[in-house]
C-alpha cells in the first residue's frame, strides 16, 4: 500500500512546555502542520510568574496557543475552592482558555487537616461552577493506567515504566483504587452539567472502550482526548476502535502529551527533552495510526509503556477533521 500520509491541519490540545521553549515549539508546529496547541499548567507547576509567562506566550503564539491554568493546592485553608474560582476568573480575564487538573487531585493533595481531598469534594464546587460560568473547559487527568494500580510484580505489563517512575505506582496502601477515582470524577461531571470536562488520556480508561463510550453517552458535558494512550487504544481490535471513533466523533480531541523544558515529566523519556527529530517521529506515528490500516506497528511510547504493537484504524476524513481540530475549535475559545 502507499504509506504516504497527507494529514490535515491539527490542533494538539494536550502538551506541556516552558515559556522559554516557545520558539522551539513554533518549529515543532511548523514541521508537523499544527495550527494550535493547548499548553497545560506549565506556569503554575514551574513557579513562573503568571503575568510574565502569559505575556511571553501571547507575544510568540497569538491565537495559536491556548493556555490552561492549574489551581494552587498548596493553599488549602478553609474557603480554598472559592479562592481558586476567583483566581481562575482573574486569569481568564487575562487570556487563559481552560482549567487543567493534574492527577494528584484524589491521589496526593491534602487539606489543611491532612486529609486526602477527593475529586468530588464539595469544597471544590465553586471552582467547577466558575469554569462553567466563564465558558472555559476543564481538562482533568484522573487516575492513571489501570496497571499502575495493580501489584508491582514482573507480570505487571507496565513493569518497565514503573521502574523508571516508581512514584507512579499506586497499587499500594494509602491510595484509592482506579475505579473509585473515576467514580469521584463522574459525580463531579454529573453535578456540574453546565461545565465542560475533557477527560485526559481517553478518560483514563482506554483499556475499556465500552466504559468510555458509556460515559460520553451518559454525560453530554464530557469529552476525552487521545493523549499518550495509543498503546492502550490500539491493542483493541481495529474494527472496534474505528467503531468507537466513528460513534463518538464529536466527543474526542487530539492530544499527544509531549513535554519540552519540563524535567519533572521528562526524566527517562528522551523524546521529550529536545528537538532531536523525535517530535516529527511522534506525530508521524499518530498520523499512521489514525490514517492507515497498517497492522502490528509500534506506538509512540513503545516499549516503555508495554511490549506490544498496535493496529491502525484508518478513520474517515470527516472523523479526522473533528478529531484533529474541529472539536477543539468548538470547545476551546480563541483557536
Amino acid at each position: 500500500m502507499d504509506t504516504t500520509i497527507q494529514h490535515q491541519p491539527v490542533i494538539d490540545v494536550h502538551v506541556h512546555f516552558h515559556p522559554n521553549m516557545s520558539e522551539q515549539v513554533v518549529q515543532v508546529m511548523e514541521v508537523n502542520n499544527l495550527i494550535g496547541v493547548g499548553n497545560m499548567g506549565s506556569l503554575e507547576r514551574l513557579g513562573i510568574p503568571f503575568e510574565e509567562g502569559i505575556r511571553q506566550f501571547r507575544n510568540t503564539f497569538g491565537d495559536r496557543m491556548a493556555y490552561f491554568s492549574t489551581p494552587d493546592f498548596n493553599d488549602v485553608a478553609p474557603g480554598f475552592g472559592q479562592r481558586m474560582a476567583d483566581i481562575l476568573e482573574h486569569k481568564v480575564e487575562r487570556g487563559v482558555r481552560g482549567l487543567k487538573i493534574f492527577k494528584e487531585l484524589g491521589l496526593v493533595f491534602k487539606d489543611a487537616e491532612g486529609r486526602l481531598i477527593p475529586i468530588d469534594d464539595a469544597r471544590l464546587d465553586p471552582l467547577w461552577a466558575k469554569a462553567g460560568a466563564l465558558g472555559v473547559p476543564v481538562l482533568i487527568h484522573t487516575a492513571d493506567p489501570y496497571a499502575f494500580f495493580l501489584p508491582l510484580m514482573p507480570d505487571n505489563e507496565r513493569w518497565d515504566e514503573l521502574h523508571v517512575h516508581p512514584d507512579w505506582h499506586f497499587g499500594r496502601p494509602g491510595f484509592p483504587d482506579h475505579d473509585t477515582l473515576l467514580e469521584q470524577r463522574n459525580r463531579v461531571i454529573a453535578r456540574h452539567p453546565n461545565t465542560t470536562f475533557i477527560g485526559a488520556h481517553l478518560g483514563n480508561y482506554p483499556e475499556q472502550l465500552d466504559y468510555v463510550a458509556g460515559c460520553l453517552e451518559r454525560y453530554p458535558n464530557f469529552y476525552v482526548d487521545t493523549s499518550a494512550r495509543l498503546g492502550e487504544i490500539g491493542r483493541h481490535p481495529a474494527e472496534d476502535v474505528r467503531r468507537f471513533f466513528v460513534k463518538c466523533q464529536d466527543r474526542v480531541l487530539f492530544g499527544t502529551d509531549w513535554v519540552l523544558g519540563w524535567r519533572e515529566f521528562a526524566a527517562g523519556d528522551a523524546a521529550t527533552t529536545g528537538l532531536d527529530g523525535n517530535f516529527e517521529d511522534r506525530y508521524a506515528a499518530h498520523w499512521r495510526f489514525f490514517e492507515t490500516d497498517d497492522r502490528g506497528i509500534e506506538y509512540p511510547e513503545y516499549p516503555s509503556q508495554g511490549r506490544w504493537t498496535v493496529d491502525a484504524v484508518d478513520l474517515p476524513d470527516e472523523v479526522l477533521r473533528k478529531l484533529y481540530r474541529e472539536n477543539a475549535q468548538r470547545l476551546i475559545g480563541g483557536f
